[in-house]
C-alpha cells in the first residue's frame, strides 16, 4: 500500500498559531478566561434591581398621594 505522509502545522503570519485544532484550542482558552462578560452582566442585574426598587417606590409614593389629594379635594368640594 501506499506511505503515510506526515502532516505539518503551518502558521499564520498574523499570530503566529497554528492553523487547525491549535488556534481553536487558543480561541477556546481566551474565551473561558475572558471574564469582562460576567462584569458586564454582573453590573446589568445591579441596574435592574435599581430600576425595580426605585419603580416600587414611586407606586407606593404615587398611591399614597392619589388618596391624600383625593382626600383634599373632597374636603375642599364640601367648603364650595
Amino acid at each position: 500500500m501506499g506511505e503515510a505522509r506526515k502532516t505539518e502545522r503551518v502558521s499564520d503570519a498574523a499570530g503566529g498559531r497554528a492553523v487547525g485544532g491549535l488556534a481553536l484550542r487558543s480561541l477556546v482558552a481566551r474565551f473561558l478566561g475572558d471574564e469582562s462578560g460576567a462584569t458586564a452582566i454582573e453590573y446589568g442585574l445591579i441596574a435592574g434591581l435599581i430600576f425595580l426598587a426605585i419603580i416600587g417606590g414611586v407606586g407606593l409614593f404615587s398611591a399614597k398621594t392619589t388618596e391624600t389629594y383625593d382626600k383634599i379635594g373632597t374636603s375642599i368640594g364640601g367648603v364650595l
